[in-house]
């Protein structure tokens, strides 16, 4: 009984040991975009569309563990101009751009407030998310894969939203005849660097 209680409390220190040592190794590095690939995808009374941005700003706080995987991501901030995100017609794009109030909100931002990083690269994170001036928090899932021994990152995922949960109504063109649903799926790839 006496030995058994000695070997649990040298199993506790020596995991307890482990984990600081595991810390101090790890290491933060502030990273910056290299490369965006935000999709808008939605539907209408006439056909799907897709809305594109291939830039913006994202700087991010990740730390990685010796082996430079990443392990968490203490900050992450996210910037994408409303006026970056183009369609295949510019009349859809001037009315995305009016039901999206670009001129009083110019862009679209996603702040990460809490996050877990899986050992396969999985995330599973909250943040606040800014569209129209309306600020929600939201739950996201992605990917991470890290290369270079954590010289590079990058993160793909997706989310569906609801326009109007934003303030934002849903387009229409053509004098009315064609209408966009509510729904629209926000695709996301960015790859950071040091």
């Amino acid at each position: 009984m006496y030995h058994s209680a000695i070997i649990r409390k040298g199993i506790a220190t020596l995991l307890f040991v482990h984990l600081i040592v595991a810390a101090a190794f790890a290491q933060t590095k502030t990273l910056v975009v290299s490369g965006i690939n935000l999709k808008v995808n939605g539907t209408s009374t006439l056909h799907d569309w897709e809305m594109k941005a291939t830039s913006g700003t994202c700087t991010a706080d990740l730390t990685f563990t010796p082996s430079g995987q990443l392990a968490t991501i203490p900050e992450l901030s996210y910037t994408v101009p409303v006026n970056s995100l183009k369609s295949e017609h510019s009349g859809m794009d001037d009315n995305a751009y009016k039901a999206l109030k670009a001129k009083a909100n110019p862009n679209i931002t996603l702040k990460l407030t809490s996050s877990t990083v899986a050992a396969d690269g999985s995330i599973k994170a909250q943040g606040q998310l800014t569209i129209a001036g309306v600020t929600k928090v939201i739950d996201l899932t992605a990917k991470a894969t890290t290369t270079n021994g954590g010289k590079s990152v990058a993160i793909k995922g997706s989310k569906a939203l609801n326009m109007t949960d934003f303030g934002v109504t849903p387009p229409s063109f053509m004098m009315g005849a064609m209408k966009t649903g509510n729904a629209v799926t926000i695709t996301y790839e960015f790859t950071l660097h040091q």
